[in-house]
């Protein structure tokens, strides 16, 4: 056995092998005695690409409740570093020493399910200098991936032929700061939002209610993308923005 069990995945105890799967994009963390502790993304994307040979048991068991191991393996797969630690998935970018902070933090999504932006907010908050990416998951195991940032919105001022019928408490903070609101029907969203500079509407404005699955969001910011608008959510009194990325 070149392996044994461990509670975060397992370790690599053959010293050879350690070595050849750590050089390969430094997978894993390096451990004494030149043993190496593969969590359990690392370990599925290596039996994956036939580096060890783990049990059906302890596949499933490492995939059980486990989308990361799906996004860990579609970037490697793209050639990119990727490091897992109890945080989650942290990537750099290409040509990015990853001695240092990573480039974007990776938070893995099923399309079908309910939207949370609890643990989002809770990296946002943090305030620290790289991206937040979303991965989201699709019934093939395909990932699209789109960059979350907290919108903050300054003061404008009304067009003169500017004119607002809207009156959404949810958009109140817009329409207080000047912003001219229209309804966003055409784009699929609630509203289309335009500063006093704006000859086009920049932003889409979508309410975000319960019951709305991150494949609804994936709809919204595809068709942001297609006409060059930045998709914004509003979600429990906060402005969250979307935008597709290719990793």
């Amino acid at each position: 056995m070149t392996y044994k069990l461990d509670k975060e995945g397992i370790i690599i105890t053959e010293e050879r092998l350690a070595a050849q799967i750590y050089n390969k994009g430094k997978t894993g963390t390096p451990l004494e005695k030149g043993q190496l502790l593969l969590r359990k993304e690392e370990a599925l994307y290596c039996d994956y690409r036939n580096d060890i040979d783990l049990s059906e048991d302890t596949i499933n068991k490492f995939k059980k409740d486990n989308l990361t191991h799906i996004v860990y393996r579609d970037l490697k797969e793209r050639g990119l570093m990727v490091k897992v630690d109890e945080q989650g998935l942290r990537l750099y970018d290409r040509k990015e020493s990853s001695k240092g902070q990573s480039s974007a933090v990776i938070l893995a999504k099923n399309f079908k399910y309910e939207i949370d932006f609890n643990d989002i907010f809770a990296e946002l908050d943090r305030g620290l200098e790289r991206r937040i990416q979303i991965a989201i998951i699709d019934i093939e195991e395909d990932v699209v991936y789109y960059v979350t940032k907290i919108v903050e919105w300054p003061e404008t001022k009304l067009k003169k032929d500017g004119n607002i019928i809207i009156n959404d408490p949810d958009v109140k903070e817009l329409i207080d700061k000047g912003y001219q609101i229209n309804s966003g029907l055409k784009f699929g969203t609630h509203y289309r939002i335009y500063n006093y500079e704006s000859k086009h509407a920049p932003w889409l404005i979508h309410i975000v209610k319960d019951g709305i699955t991150w494949l609804d969001i994936t709809r919204m910011v595809r068709v942001g993308h297609g006409v060059n608008k930045t998709i914004v959510l509003a979600y429990k009194k906060r402005w969250i923005s979307l935008e597709w990325i290719k990793p």
